[in-house]
């Protein structure tokens, strides 16, 4: 009796694996059956994470103060100083005006037709 069951059950099984066999062939399904021992799948390699490094906030650090200390007769060093520049600055407005009174005399001689600067003859 136990042996007309499993025929049986083998039988409905083939029947019910035939049946889903016309569809899963429509739809290009491979439909097996393995026996046989459980096998592991092969290991898929991983990266691992990459390591989280925290830096510190950047601190502002002030630079340290500097003292300059001026030596005996700075005073007057710095006043020549000043004077010096002053005597240049003078000499550099005197050097302007003559230049530009000598272009004035220039253009009012040669009736400003240009000829001295190098421009073409009227």
């Amino acid at each position: 009796m136990n042996r007309l069951i499993s025929w049986i059950a083998a039988s409905l099984a083939g029947a019910a694996l035939m049946a889903a066999m016309a569809p899963a062939n429509a739809a290009h399904v491979d439909v097996g059956v393995n026996i046989g021992v459980p096998v592991a799948p092969a290991p898929i390699y991983v990266e691992p994470r990459p390591p989280v490094v925290v830096q510190p906030a950047p601190v502002y650090v002030e630079p340290r103060p500097v003292y300059v200390e001026r030596g005996p007769g700075w005073r007057e060093r710095e006043w020549h100083e000043r004077e010096r520049r002053e005597r240049e600055w003078r000499e550099r407005e005197r050097r302007e005006h003559e230049w530009r009174e000598h272009e004035r005399y220039e253009r009012h001689e040669h009736h400003d037709n240009g000829w001295h600067r190098g421009e073409d003859r009227r």
